[in-house]
């Protein structure tokens, strides 16, 4: 019996015996670090340099295609990730652009958790909401292309030569400071309306016009009407001629003037020289002492005639078109006039000195 139960123990216990002892734990092999790939498609070469150096601190997730837009307010940012999510969001400058894209790239949830720009200015002129397609990148927005800009410097104004009205523009010269504000160009050429009073006469009204301007000179044309009085005393020892003639005379005056302009800021100094012609019409009344009877008559006549002024003004309106100027006017003629009732002849030496106030707007 016994010789029996050893041999059947010893069959049941070979295959336990026969198995290999359990091998120790094998550890894991280490996760492969993740990759992604941030390409910026479009952005000014300082931020992306600036965005690089970002990505190159941060351990990212994702992949994601970028473009940097320059805009008002800062850099208008859009990025769109591997699995067709649009993110899109307005920063002040390239630091802020970097913290923000780098955040995007490591899926912390810190770009979607800020909260939203209060009223975000609209995205620019003739730029559309781009499509995702796929990895490949997508096309730029069409007919968007501008001046790089620098932050903060807001929108100034400026004017061209020989259009007064104001135009907007924006700092284009990348030196982190706004444009500075021109002033609008004066006119070169007025046209000036002007009333005056003078010594030898009762008013004035003139019109000047300035037919071509070069560096402060010019060439135009001087037209006036003068009006004024004249008592002229007969002979007492000839008795046909004893009386006095009231004469009243209107001037009306031609001139071609070359003149010259001095500016200095919105205030100006102008000369002018003119020669020209100047008929007067004259009417006479006659009163003889020894008769006691009056007469009158009328007559016209043609002389030459020089002028000179010399005029001080101030620009003003938001154009520099407008202007306001005074200072005195000369005028000179010598004239004969024949009497017929006494056969004789009157001398006239129009020489008078007004001061005029006029108004002048740009041609």
């Amino acid at each position: 019996m016994r010789t029996l139960i050893i041999p059947l123990l010893l069959a049941a216990a070979g295959p336990a015996l026969a198995q290999p002892a359990p091998a120790p734990p094998v550890a894991a092999p280490p996760a492969a670090p993740s990759t992604c790939s941030v390409t910026i498609v479009r952005a000014p070469d300082p931020v992306r340099a600036t965005i690089e150096q970002w990505l190159a601190k941060e351990h990212c997730t994702l992949a994601l295609q970028v473009r940097i837009i320059p805009t008002e307010g800062g850099l208008y940012l859009l990025a769109t990730d591997e699995h067709g999510r649009v993110r899109e969001r307005i920063v002040p400058d390239a630091a802020s652009a970097g913290v923000l894209i780098a955040s995007w790239a490591a899926d912390d949830g810190l770009g979607g958790a800020a909260p939203p720009v209060a009223a975000p200015p609209p995205p620019p002129a003739g730029y559309s909401q781009p499509v995702y397609t796929g990895p490949a990148p997508i096309a730029a927005p069409p007919n968007y292309s501008r001046p790089a800009y620098a932050p903060g410097s807001g929108p100034v104004t400026a004017f061209g030569p020989g259009d007064f009205r104001p135009t907007t523009i924006k700092d284009d010269d990348d030196d982190g400071e706004p444009t500075k504000v021109k002033e609008p160009p004066h006119p070169e050429k007025y046209l000036t309306l002007g009333a005056g009073l003078g010594t030898n006469a009762g008013g004035t009204l003139r019109a000047e016009i300035d037919l071509y301007s070069k560096n402060g000179w010019t060439i135009g044309a001087a037209l006036g009407l003068t009006d004024s009085e004249m008592t002229v005393y007969g002979d007492s020892t000839t008795y046909s001629n004893y009386g006095y003639y009231d004469a009243h005379i209107t001037d009306y005056s031609f001139a071609l003037a070359v003149g010259h302009l001095w500016r200095f800021g919105d205030w100006h100094l102008r000369g002018s020289a003119g020669l020209g012609l100047v008929v007067s019409t004259m009417n006479l009344d006659n009163y003889n002492y020894n008769t006691g009877s009056y007469q009158n008559g009328s007559g016209s006549m043609t002389s030459p005639y020089v002028e000179t002024s010399l005029m001080a003004g101030h620009s003003f309106g938001a154009t520099k078109a407008w202007g306001l100027e005074a200072g005195p006017v000369f005028s000179y003629t010598k004239q004969e006039w024949y009497l017929s009732d006494t056969m004789q002849t009157m001398y006239r030496e129009a020489g008078n000195l007004m001061f005029v106030v006029g108004l002048r707007h740009g041609l």
